[in-house]
């Protein structure tokens, strides 16, 4: 009986250390917080999400029945002997062992870069979403300032990233445009509560290098206006309380800078664009003479323009742990023009910097492209 009890505790120190050593050299972690989006939604999952030597490894039938794989034993074929999956979806099947970086695509074999796994905390099995996804015909991009895997059918991405692409260039490039921006923050920190509002009417012309600008700002309640003229190297601002002007030169980087912000604000760089076209569907019941894009996505670049100019900080997204987000534009099919954005976040606050939660919104409406209006400065500064 001792005997028996010695091999027995044997056994078991060897499968404790046998484990710990496959998962110290596989480098498992669970990730709670990577949020998944698929055809611009955000799922939710019972598994929790792990990262399996720096790659993303999903539930196995939770994210095939989100990616449209029906959940039957003729779809979703698990053989207990061989440890191996087999996925049928329309054209496509895909073979995948646990342990193996073979899979293959009908019958064709590929080298994946991390192989399925067997989780023994909860005993689930893992897949690489990457590569099953894109066998299946998707787009799979990593958008790493909100921790997202982006998952889009393949069609809808092409054609939004058209759409958008070419909408940021014909924004580059337009003359003159009037736009009105509203922006609502606020921050939870303890007992403390911090309500701020900013309306902006703005009219720039970008050839004149001139611009007229109306403001609000809102600070828990309390209301500030502001009017502003930008025109010829200088600036007038407009004393709301005693109606009067002062006027200001403006050094030439700060005053070019002025219209490069208004350039940021209605186009978008490559990273976003790649982000905002695999998180966003197409909708196909909104105004026929309009693009509407809409899904949980975040372009994380346009929102750190937004606060930076706002603030004068840096990126947002290096303060906070984003949680929930999502936006919407609407883009003029014949000429591509931005007409509108609805932008929305919300989540945490890091600790470092006082722990709290927040949320924060912006819509930005455009109108009068390129319509040559002069900016005209009224009597009293003249």
């Amino acid at each position: 009986m001792k005997k028996l009890g010695f091999s027995l505790a044997v056994f078991l120190f060897a499968v404790i250390v046998f484990a710990s050593v496959a998962n110290a050299a596989q480098s498992i972690t669970e990730s709670p917080d990577v949020k998944i989006v698929i055809d611009g939604e955000k799922g939710t999952y019972t598994d929790v999400t792990i990262i399996a030597d720096g790659r993303t490894l999903l539930p196995l039938r939770e994210v095939l029945t989100k990616l449209g794989v029906q959940n039957d034993d003729e779809h979703i074929i698990w053989d207990g002997v061989k440890r191996s999956v087999t996925v049928k979806k329309d054209d496509k099947v895909i073979y995948l062992e646990v342990g193996n970086n073979i899979g293959s695509v009908n019958g064709k074999e590929i080298t994946i870069d991390v192989p399925p796994i067997i989780y023994p905390k909860n005993n689930r099995t893992y897949i690489p979403a990457r590569f099953v996804a894109e066998s299946l015909g998707m787009e799979v991009v990593w958008d790493p300032a909100t921790r997202t895997v982006l998952i889009a059918d393949k069609d809808n991405y092409e054609q939004a990233k058209t759409i958008i692409t070419k909408s940021s260039l014909v924004m580059n490039d337009i003359k003159s445009h009037n736009f009105l921006l509203e922006t609502y923050t606020k921050t939870t920190q303890n007992e403390f509560e911090m309500k701020y509002s900013f309306d902006l009417d703005a009219k720039l012309n970008y050839v004149d290098k001139a611009a007229h600008m109306v403001a609000a700002t809102y600070v828990n309640g309390i209301k500030m206006e502001n009017e502003l003229y930008i025109k010829d190297g200088y600036s007038y601002d407009k004393n709301v309380e005693q109606g009067t002007w002062s006027k200001e030169p403006l050094a030439g980087s700060k005053y070019n800078e002025i219209f490069e912000t208004g350039k940021e604000l209605i186009s978008w760089i490559e990273q976003d664009i790649v982000k905002m076209s695999s998180g966003m569907l197409i909708d196909k019941n909104e105004n026929s003479e309009d693009y509407v894009l809409k899904g949980e996505v975040l372009a994380s670049d346009y929102l750190n323009v937004f606060y930076k100019r706002l603030t004068g900080n840096e990126n947002i997204t290096d303060k906070v742990n984003m949680e929930d987000f999502y936006m919407k534009i609407t883009v003029e099919k014949n000429t591509f023009y931005l007409k509108d954005v609805t932008l929305t976040c919300s989540g945490n606050i890091k600790e470092e910097l006082g722990g709290g939660q927040f949320q924060f919104r912006i819509d930005f409406d455009n109108s009068d492209f390129n319509s040559n209006f002069v900016i005209t400065l009224p009597k009293e500064v003249q």
